[in-house]
């Protein structure tokens, strides 16, 4: 969080990060006390949140449905320092900070292949012809598992599609991040007025980022059922984007079967929270020439054959 606040003085350009918090609804017992424990163990980490009860939850969310008849709201999870930037204003901030450094950025420009010898990365191939280089960097998010066999290893990712809409701009009524486990969706209001719809992934594998009916009817039902005034609202747009799942639901970042070719990879649907941070420490660990940082040792490639899996189902399922 304190990079992301940095990022626009630093980029000399506007991320539009939004501090607003983050509200996850309870809807049952157990999650009340689920809930209340990952409050405690947040807290212990340094994190501001709190369990707070249906009452509170009501005076932060007014125009959240509250009505006993629908799915009850027993409790919230309340985060304060829960936040959105744009995704796409933190791709410009970083490209112009790395083109002022001297960094050339190349678009347009597909990669075909990766050239290997006697196991050491030597160069890429693209469609506008050969990049020689003594090493390489694969961050290329939902297509991780086909660049890697490129490079003749393969990676234990899954490619599933990640679905979002967006409503017509209305009058600010929503402040906070709104979400719901139980629901598969969460809902919060841009700085523009509209309402950003969206939930977990597609059920299944898949290479295709074409938008589905099944899934837009599922999120509005959802989103109807916390915001009912949502039904007499104009959908404006739809999308999908590939996001790549390992099975332990944590990334693969450090090293590689391939010397000198390094990997951040497996970020699912949630990899947008973590940038600066990967962006420090992969450049730690080039910069290094290959010692891997602490903080990203847990995430290595080889964990999976070692049965040493970091699981983190539980922190970033359903609602990313």
């Amino acid at each position: 969080m304190k990079l992301y606040e940095r990022l626009s003085n630093e980029f000399d350009f506007n991320i539009m990060y939004s501090q607003r918090g983050q509200l996850t609804l309870a809807h049952t017992d157990a999650t009340v006390r689920a809930f209340r424990q990952r409050a405690e163990v947040n807290k212990h980490f340094g994190g501001r949140t709190e369990l707070i009860d249906r009452q509170a939850v009501g005076e932060l969310v007014p125009s959240l449905n509250l009505d006993p008849a629908g799915l009850p709201i027993l409790a919230g999870l309340w985060h304060l320092d829960g936040a959105t930037a744009r995704h796409d204003a933190v791709a410009w901030g970083y490209a112009k900070g790395a083109t002022q450094r001297g960094v050339e950025l190349h678009q347009l420009t597909e990669v075909t292949g990766v050239d290997v010898e006697a196991g050491r990365v030597t160069g890429v191939q693209t469609n506008r012809g050969k990049v020689s280089c003594g090493c390489v960097v694969q961050a290329v998010s939902g297509l991780s598992a086909e660049v890697s066999k490129m490079a003749g290893f393969p990676l234990p990712i899954v490619a599933y599609p990640l679905q979002a809409m967006v409503t017509q701009p209305v009058k600010p009524f929503l402040d906070p991040h709104v979400s719901s486990s139980a629901l598969h969706c969460y809902v919060h209001q841009t700085s523009r007025g509209e309402i950003v719809i969206g939930g977990g992934s597609d059920p299944y594998p898949l290479y295709g980022t074409r938008s589905t009916l099944e899934l837009k009817e599922g999120l509005i039902a959802s989103a109807v059922e916390m915001f009912p005034f949502m039904s007499e609202m104009r959908l404006m747009r739809q999308w999908a984007g590939i996001t790549d799942m390992t099975s332990d639901y944590s990334p693969i970042m450090g090293l590689s079967p391939v010397e000198n070719y390094y990997l951040d990879a497996g970020w699912g649907t949630w990899g947008f929270k973590a940038t600066p941070i990967c962006g420090v420490t992969m450049a730690e660990l080039v910069a290094s020439g290959g010692k891997v940082p602490d903080l990203i040792a847990p995430f290595s490639l080889d964990r999976f054959d070692a049965f040493r899996q970091v699981n983190e189902m539980g922190a970033t399922a359903a609602s990313h």
